[in-house]
């Protein structure tokens, strides 16, 4: 094969200074996996690396706009010589409650034990008539905190205005104005519960479920 003028040097430091050709050629991406439930990752043919990525579940929601967190993040390059499978746990959404109980945390993703990131609380979790606070990611290259839910808010009548705590991969849903508990649409993985209008039964929407991503190179 013929050489090049010079040669290309990586982050690495190595170089190279033939033509790339599909046997020289490293960093392939072969797949992408997403999964929304538990589950078990099995690496696929040639994999040698794969960056992972986890979102904790969102907290739920009461009343009174009263919302829940986003769900933490962590993300990770992981050497996949050595592994043939891993476990995959991906976290609950939390439940809704009515105004001002304590509505249900997310639940907790993880990637093994290589990486993993919380959910968030539920609103009032953490303070009375607060908007729950979000999770964070361990164990990552990169680990960051989910968004806070938003607080209680005078919502005079049919006001819907409660935001929950968005995450990595995007905001929550809406609370539909008509309703108390139902979700116009739903929000990004992990992303909190809305909080409910007012009083009028229902209080706020549940959260959305946590979710892994694993991307595998050759």
């Amino acid at each position: 094969m013929a050489s090049y003028i010079g040669s290309v040097t990586f982050g690495d430091s190595t170089t190279q200074s033939l033509a790339f050709t599909s046997a020289d050629d490293h960093g392939k991406l072969l797949s992408i996996q997403q999964f929304t439930t538990s589950g078990t990752w099995t690496k696929p043919a040639d994999c040698t690396k794969i960056i992972v990525k986890v979102v904790g579940g969102g907290g739920g929601a009461a009343g009174y706009c009263e919302s829940g967190g986003g769900g933490g993040y962590a993300e990770k390059v992981i050497d996949a010589t050595n592994l043939t499978t891993v476990s995959v746990t991906v976290g609950a959404a939390g439940g809704s409650v009515g105004y001002y109980a304590a509505a249900g945390d997310g639940g907790t993703s993880s990637f093994g034990s290589y990486l993993s990131a919380t959910g968030g609380y539920g609103s009032n979790r953490n303070f009375s008539h607060t908007g729950g606070l979000g999770g964070v990611g361990s164990g990552g290259n990169i680990n960051l905190y989910g968004g806070d839910g938003t607080g209680h808010a005078n919502s005079a009548g049919h006001y819907s205005g409660g935001v929950g705590g968005g995450t990595f991969f995007g905001g929550s849903a809406g609370n539909a104005r008509p309703t108390t508990t139902g979700k116009v649409d739903n929000g990004a993985p992990g992303a909190g519960g809305p909080g409910g209008r007012t009083n009028d039964g229902g209080g706020g929407a549940a959260g959305e479920s946590g979710m892994v991503v694993v991307y595998s190179y050759k």
